[in-house]
């Protein structure tokens, strides 16, 4: 063989090397950041006699859950170790239930769809009363569609009377508020990430927008994104900053990036179990297990992440 050959040979061999190395290495940073989800067990009834009945809410912490039994008129508290599920703890009667929060004490936060008002629960399910803004400029006419509250216990409101999102402290103190932008569809849903960026999501133009802890303004994350999801109402963020949004009429979740970019579906429109119909609210545990309200099966579904 000819040198002219040979060296042309190592040259291509070496191209292909590097080119082999890059997409190992991508696709390993790709799997890192958008870890596969593993169906656990779905729950159907409280563990004792009463089935759940179109659930909407869902809040997590890594030794308890907490359903809002939307059909039921009820609050249910699940305790569960090792990724099973208990029979419920305690059941408190509550007005259309549609959201829920839980607190680092353990108190539970619960938007009726009624009255739209957030009840709070104590830890043991007694009532402790209404939450209600305190020294607040701007929140005259409140009307929450969705809430969240962040580690510390600050509380955001997403207000859609006002058009703002109001941001309290733990006691229900004005801390300060953002305005929606200028231009948006139907905000439904709000998450805070880990280092306190506030993130929208904008269901009728499938759309996210994002605000920075010291931002007085929201901008576009990501513009429309039709072509991957119909309808997305909620929106839950992991430790590693990927947004996961709810898909309601699409029954599945989509991921994103921290930029707003799309990464992948999972699951899809089904009455099977690790399918969804009409999900609503979903959270994520410190641990990593997920857990979605999949209204119309009327179940909740638990997931765990694989890395």
């Amino acid at each position: 063989m000819s040198a002219y050959g040979g060296n042309l040979m190592s040259k291509s061999f070496m191209l292909y090397s590097i080119t082999l190395a890059l997409l190992l290495v991508a696709s390993q940073a790709f799997g890192a950041e958008t870890a596969r989800i593993k169906f656990l067990h779905s729950v159907y009834d409280d563990g004792k006699e009463i089935s759940l009945l179109y659930p909407e809410g869902v809040a997590c912490t890594d030794s308890f859950f907490v359903v809002a039994d939307t059909g039921n008129n009820r609050i249910i508290k699940y305790p569960y170790q090792d990724k099973i599920v208990q029979p419920a703890e305690f059941e408190m009667p509550v007005n259309a239930p549609i959201v829920v929060q839980i607190n680092s004490k353990g108190e539970i936060y619960i938007l009726d769809g009624r009255d739209r008002r957030i009840l709070i629960l104590n830890a043991d399910g007694t009532e402790k009363g209404y939450l209600s803004p305190k020294g607040s400029p701007v929140a005259r006419k409140m009307v929450p569609k969705s809430f969240k509250i962040e580690e510390d216990d600050r509380i955001y409101i997403l207000d859609i009377s006002d058009g703002l999102v109001l941001v309290l402290d733990a006691a229900g103190n004005y801390i300060k508020h953002i305005p929606f932008p200028q231009e948006f569809g139907f905000f439904s849903d709000l998450a805070i990430d880990k280092q306190g960026n506030i993130f929208l999501v904008d269901s009728v133009e499938a759309a996210v927008y994002s605000a920075a802890p010291d931002a007085n303004q929201f901008s576009q994350l990501s513009k429309g994104m039709h072509e991957y999801m119909n309808f997305p109402t909620n929106i839950a963020i992991d430790s590693s900053g990927i947004l996961y949004l709810v898909d309601k009429h699409g029954g599945s979740l989509a991921l994103l990036s921290n930029d707003g970019s799309f990464l992948r579906h999972e699951f899809g429109y089904g009455w099977r179990e690790s399918q969804f119909y009409y999900p609503a609210q979903m959270c994520i545990s410190p641990a990593g297990n997920i857990f979605v309200a999949d209204r119309s099966n009327s179940r909740i579904q638990m997931f765990e992440s694989e890395k």
